[in-house]
């Protein structure tokens, strides 16, 4: 599946420099454009060694480097798509990866994922785990490590077999062999394992009955502890067990507490029932479940304020976090992971004009020492800040956001850069986007409207049904108003520019508010709602629970105006009512939101006459993973912008 990846570059790649502009010129545009100088660092059990993902003349490198000493080792990964690092043990680094491919099984571009297993003591010779094994079927999805296997260190990786059983395996980090930890069902879903990887429970959900079931092992079977019928997609997640045993799930609500915003509960693997909240907020969701890469246990969980904030359930991570909190001042600090003794910790520190730095801290000799930063010199001053606001909505209701604001008096010309998903959001710290644009004299606003996720199930669901020409893209106007009424906002130099939804939103801004905007950029955007229900639909079949969210997201439950609602909402079906300059970019391997999206937009505006450009990038998929993607879409974006609403 994947191909070979090039190994052992010279010693000449361990430095990394990247040119610094003078005080009065603006930053290169290759700085935001680069990927992470250091990425998904994770320190090995002994504490000897950490690994990191970089990139080296717009490649990326997979890099170890020894803490004692800095000899370094690289692979070049650049061939398939590096996500997560984590250690099997001290020789065998484990590494997530994945690549695009047209299928002909499935519609469009498929994201194929797996665990590639290095050898460090072998040059970064690698395997890649469950590659041809008899054990498996057709599979999307073999890069998910649940954990690894205190008995024999084997990785924990669930896997379809041959019959559409979601089974947990057992595979050997050096490439050699797996055993069926556990079998499961066509309806398996997840796994949970202890603290020796054994399979303690597993979640099924059934599309054909809409139910949703906790299963733990019944003798030489499994029986349900908790069930909930009626349900069309699933309501909660298992993450894993805690220290007491008890198993964790997270659910935005549940019978015993109607909270709106999600949490993370204990439940009881003998009875099914709830017996502690172990972390809720009343105003943000749950995040990221944190667990112990040793112990395989649930250890605490994070959660975005105006930054991402970790919350330990381990008494030993909860009292170091505090401390580090005080030494860093107001930096956002994370425990990033740690060795096998804890002596050693590997944090990092962000805030919103520094993006993240890399730290080693010595907890016996109280020493921390600088490891590297994400993105270079971009660490060493002359970003501005990203301020977190609130500015009020035309029904009274006071929406988040970060505003970035470049040097010199407003008004200034604006950016409108609403998020991906929707249902996703923005967080505080570095953003290489609005640090971009704001580096080159625009004011930037990302709203955090209604629909986004992280604010609640009332605040997301709020948005259902209100894509174009609802609530949402009314929030997302609001706040170019505000910032108009401020006077930070120059409105005759308004832009709105997204990505995914946010190209979306993009869209209806210059379609629907046409008074508004003078320009709108989309990138990998999404232009006809029915059209993407219908491509869903083909991809899961009719009946997944993903096409019914989807639906619902889009058209609310209205279903007699369903038809309708889609259509109104589409700007490809109005083209017509386009009256500034529109700029498309979607690449042309997009797994997530096909290219014809925007082919068909591009089709609409020419034959509206109106005034837009198109590019389309080969290779190019959804999230600009690549530098010559992300150099691509900042010169254009840079150049687009200055043309419409520059000086």
């Amino acid at each position: 599946m994947f191909r070979s990846a090039f190994v052992g570059l010279a010693a000449a790649l361990c430095v990394f420099t990247s040119g610094v502009a003078r005080a009065d010129e603006p930053l290169p545009l290759s700085l935001f454009a680069q990927l992470p100088h250091m990425d998904q660092v994770t320190l090995s059990p002994n504490g000897e060694r950490i690994a990191f993902l970089s990139t080296y003349q717009g490649r990326r490198i997979l890099v170890v480097r020894a803490v004692s000493g800095g000899e370094e080792q690289f692979a070049d990964v650049s061939e398939v798509r590096p996500g997560a690092l984590r250690w099997a043990n001290d020789r065998i680094l484990l590494l997530t990866a994945s690549e695009a491919i047209n299928d002909s099984r499935v519609r469009g571009i498929v994201d194929y994922s797996a665990v590639l297993a290095f050898d460090i003591e072998d040059g970064l010779s690698f395997e890649q785990l469950l590659r041809r094994s008899p054990r498996t079927g057709l599979n999307f999805q073999l890069g998910r490590i649940l954990g690894i296997s205190a008995e024999d260190g084997y990785v924990l990786i669930p896997a379809l077999d041959a019959g559409r059983n979601y089974d947990l395996l057992a595979v050997n980090p050096s490439g050699r062999g797996s055993r069926v930890e556990a079998g499961g069902s066509t309806i398996t879903r997840d796994w949970i394992i202890d603290r020796n990887g054994h399979a303690v429970a597993r979640v099924d959900y059934s599309n054909a009955r809409d139910r949703q079931r906790i299963m733990v092992r019944d003798g030489g079977g499994w029986s349900a502890i908790l069930q909930e019928d009626g349900v069309e997609r699933p309501v909660y997640s298992a993450w894993g067990l805690t220290a007491d045993g008890s198993l964790a799930i997270s659910a935005s609500f549940t019978r015993s507490d109607q909270a709106t915003t999600s949490g993370l509960y204990a439940v009881s693997l003998e009875t099914g029932e709830i017996t502690s909240t172990l972390f809720r907020d009343d105003r943000y969701d749950l995040g990221e479940i944190l667990t112990d890469p040793y112990t395989n246990l649930v250890v605490g969980v994070a959660y975005s304020d105006v930054f991402d904030e970790h919350v330990w359930f381990d008494p030993e991570l909860a009292a170091q976090q505090t401390l580090l909190e005080g030494s860093f001042g107001n930096k956002s600090v994370r425990i990033e992971n740690w060795s096998r003794d804890r002596n050693l910790l590997l944090i990092s520190t962000e805030s919103g004009d520094q993006p993240r730095v890399y730290y080693l801290y010595d907890i016996a000799r109280r020493n921390v020492s600088a490891i590297g930063s994400a993105y270079g010199d971009l660490a060493l001053g002359g970003l501005r800040t990203r301020q977190h606001i609130h500015f009020p909505a035309r029904d009274g209701t006071s929406i988040p956001g970060y505003l970035t604001v470049p040097d010199g008096e407003g008004p200034f010309p604006t950016v409108i850069l609403p998020h991906g998903g929707p249902a996703s959001r923005d967080s505080g710290g570095f953003d290489y986007e609005a640090h971009f644009l704001a580096a080159r004299g625009y004011a930037v606003l990302q709203p955090e409207f209604r629909g986004s996720d992280g604010y609640g199930k009332e605040w997301e669901e709020a948005g259902y049904g209100q894509w174009g020409t609802g609530l949402m893209q009314h929030d997302i106007s609001d706040g170019a108003l505000a910032l108009i009424e401020s006077g930070i906002a120059d409105p005759d130099r308004i832009c709105i520019v997204g990505s995914s939804y946010g190209g979306y939103a993009a869209l209806a801004g210059a379609t629907f508010t046409p008074d508004l905007y003078r320009c709108a950029v989309a990138i990998a955007s999404v232009s006809d709602l029915q059209g993407m229900i219908r491509y869903n639909r083909t991809r899961y079949g009719t009946q997944h629970w993903t096409v019914a969210y989807w639906d619902e997201a889009m058209n609310g439950v209205d279903e007699e105006r369903r038809a309708s609602t889609l259509r109104d909402a589409s700007p490809v079906f109005h083209a017509d009512q386009i009256q500034i300059p529109v700029l498309l970019i979607h690449g042309h391997s997009d797994s997530v939101v096909p290219v014809d999206q925007s082919r068909d937009m591009r089709n609409a505006l020419r034959n509206s006459g109106a005034d837009f450009e198109y590019i389309e990038i080969e290779d190019g998929d959804h999230w600009l993973s690549s530098v010559e993607m992300r150099t691509r879409v900042l010169s254009e974006l840079e150049r687009f912008l200055d043309d419409n609403i520059g000086d």
